[in-house]
């Protein structure tokens, strides 16, 4: 299996400090200041007695349309690392249990069963465990896009080091594969740049380009493969 990295990304050791991360922290903060306005403003419209239907139902376009960009500004927000990286021992086993509701969000709206494989006794690993959530919630929200309408399905597995990567790197290694399309060649090369997605034109194509960026901050390796109707996100992570 060939997998492909987010070389192209050209990530560099930024700090939560610099300027870049400065200006869109603020930028994102007058972003969600101008949205809570209209989201306030088109609430209220909603609450008129007598409100024309044709009213109502673009004011509902236009409070959910504001909804999903602010909610857009806070995943690009953390992604471009405005938010402290908070790293720590971190027992995958049990935190699992924890996010075990986001994670299986989307595979109940898109009507996808998650078969995961997660051993006992896996070796803590050293990440911030807000970032690693997020990081699982963009991949496994798109192996379940991806296997929902065709009927796929989507599986989780979780090897301690040796298993894929030597023992001696030290890494506890995260699959996550689901089935039922492959992912073109020259598709597979784009899906870790922005706006660049293997899915319609209804997705921003952002998922994995979020996830790359996150898991460059928590020092995660993460690659991607498609053959014989089974794509697979392989996310490496340093044991503690």
């Amino acid at each position: 299996m060939q997998f492909v990295f987010p070389t192209q990304l050209q990530l560099g050791n930024e700090h939560s400090e610099g300027f870049h991360q400065e200006l869109l922290r603020g930028l994102t903060h007058k972003l969600n200041n101008l949205l809570a306005v209209i989201q306030g403003f088109s609430s209220l419209i909603l609450m008129t007695e007598g409100l024309d239907a044709a009213i109502a139902e673009n004011m509902q376009h236009i409070r959910e349309a504001s909804m999903g960009v602010s909610n857009l500004s806070e995943r690009v927000r953390g992604a471009g690392g405005c938010a402290k990286l908070q790293p720590q021992a971190l027992n995958l086993n049990e935190y699992l249990g924890v996010v075990q509701t986001a994670l299986l969000e989307p595979f109940t709206k898109n009507n996808v069963q998650l078969e995961a494989d997660v051993p006992q006794g896996l070796p803590l690993v050293n990440v911030d465990p807000t970032k690693l959530k997020d990081v699982l919630v963009e991949v496994l929200k798109n192996a379940a896009e991806a296997a929902g309408p065709v009927g796929g399905r989507a599986m989780l597995k979780i090897a301690p080091p040796g298993v894929i990567t030597p023992a001696e790197q030290r890494r506890v290694d995260i699959l996550i594969s689901n089935t039922g399309s492959t992912i073109t060649p020259d598709k597979l090369q784009q899906v870790f740049r922005p706006f660049h997605g293997s899915k319609t034109s209804n997705h921003l194509g952002l998922g994995l380009t979020i996830a790359a960026m996150l898991c460059h901050q928590m020092g995660i390796q993460i690659g991607i493969a498609s053959e014989n109707n089974t794509t697979t996100v392989w996310l490496s992570c340093p044991a503690a």
